[in-house]
């Protein structure tokens, strides 16, 4: 394992172009759990509060695409921290309508709108990723390796929040990420390698788009349905915390699920695979379906834990397989908009599944936002073999 891991990270400023992305991601690992406590606290509606955090994802699967062919156009530097301060101000004006009491139509459309402005530091890692490592190999497991770094945002991020709001509000925890957003994107744009890129910009219009790749086209679908699973399971945990009295234990059941897929995404990292790339796969999705089903039955924090941490265990050695399958497939001069087409599926689905996730609590109970994700894990996994004549591992 360490032999595997060390390869990339001895690569001069591999390690602090790691770190820093993961200061500029980790608001996105806090504003789900922040918003979702602060509009259902606004509102007290928990259709509501999934409805605030699907806009929010839904906003940002809209424009990712966007945002990343302007990152190929204009370089990262010009897109990414123009968009983090606009973010910034757009969460200022949501802890302001909360405070004022503003409908649930104001902090929707709020909520929506600082989605769309979400910077897009992750495709634009594993864009640079591409670049940084030409062994396949290698960039196999700094795939993997930036995986688990993903899921340290999602351990973080809710255990930050969870701090914020034992000790003050919601409120205070939004107001946070747009200091955090703007001063994680400096820091990542500062990073030796963002810098030393050698990506050529200023020539976006003659490249093709990043759908021209039929492999790509195939991912979506799955990524789509496996981001509608995430989303009920990513509403149905802070509910399970709340319906077993215990608000701060969301947090704390969010950290677990991806502290889960962490330690699955380390194990797969350090395995040398011999199997083909898409059909590895098709069955970790089967995996993550087998492994949601037990959160169903569960009740309370200590089941609840338990489950999370299972839950989470096929999840970033799905998401490794899905940038390794992006990163072979890829078109020429248009790689961090493929990434955030990835991106885009990804949090469109998070958003309906968010959604639909915390509509069905209340006439389903607890557990409805777990069946309603184990069927959207099947359903991505059908889709996912009947469509292996187009996603494929290139030669």
């Amino acid at each position: 394992m360490v032999s595997k891991y060390g390869s990339v990270l001895s690569v001069p400023g591999a390690s602090r172009l790691f770190a820093s992305a993961l200061v500029g991601r980790l608001p996105q690992g806090m504003s789900g759990l922040a918003i979702l406590l602060l509009v259902r606290g606004t509102t007290h509606s928990y259709a509501a509060a999934g409805v605030a955090v699907g806009a929010f994802a839904l906003a940002t699967a809209t424009c990712a695409p966007v945002l990343g062919r302007l990152v190929d156009h204009f370089g990262r530097a010009r897109v990414l921290l123009p968009v983090a301060c606009a973010q910034a101000c757009v969460y200022a004006l949501l802890v302001v309508a909360a405070q004022a009491g503003a409908g649930v139509v104001v902090l929707v459309g709020l909520s929506g709108m600082a989605g769309a402005l979400l910077p897009p530091i992750a495709p634009a890692v594993r864009a640079l990723l591409r670049e940084v490592f030409e062994d396949h190999a290698v960039l196999d497991t700094a795939y993997a390796l930036e995986s688990i770094f993903q899921e340290t945002i999602w351990i973080t991020g809710p255990l930050v929040v969870a701090l914020i709001i034992a000790v003050s509000s919601p409120e205070v925890a939004v107001a946070l990420l747009g200091v955090e957003v703007v001063v994680g994107t400096s820091l990542f744009l500062r990073s030796p390698l963002v810098r030393s890129s050698s990506t050529s910009y200023g020539s976006g219009h003659e490249r093709a788009s990043a759908l021209a790749s039929p492999e790509l086209r195939a991912l979506l679908g799955p990524v789509a349905l496996m981001g509608v699973a995430l989303g009920g399971v990513e509403v149905g945990l802070p509910s399970l915390a709340l319906h077993a009295g215990s608000r701060p234990a969301s947090g704390l059941l969010l950290a677990l699920w991806s502290l889960g897929s962490m330690i699955g995404g380390l194990w797969y990292g350090a395995r040398v695979w011999r199997s083909p790339l898409a059909t590895r796969y098709q069955l970790l999705l089967v995996v993550m379906l087998v492994c949601t089903v037990p959160l169903i039955a569960a009740r309370s924090i200590p089941a609840g834990m338990v489950c999370a941490v299972l839950a989470g265990l096929a999840i970033a050695p799905v998401f490794s397989c899905q940038y390794a399958l992006v990163g072979r497939s890829v078109t020429p001069g248009s790689e961090t908009e493929a990434f955030t087409w990835i991106s885009a599926a990804l949090i469109g689905g998070l958003a309906a599944g968010s959604a639909v996730g915390g509509a069905v609590i209340g006439p389903g109970g607890v557990g409805a936002p777990f069946v309603f994700s184990c069927l959207a894990s099947l359903l991505a996994a059908v889709i996912a073999v009947g469509s292996r004549s187009r996603v494929r591992q290139p030669a």
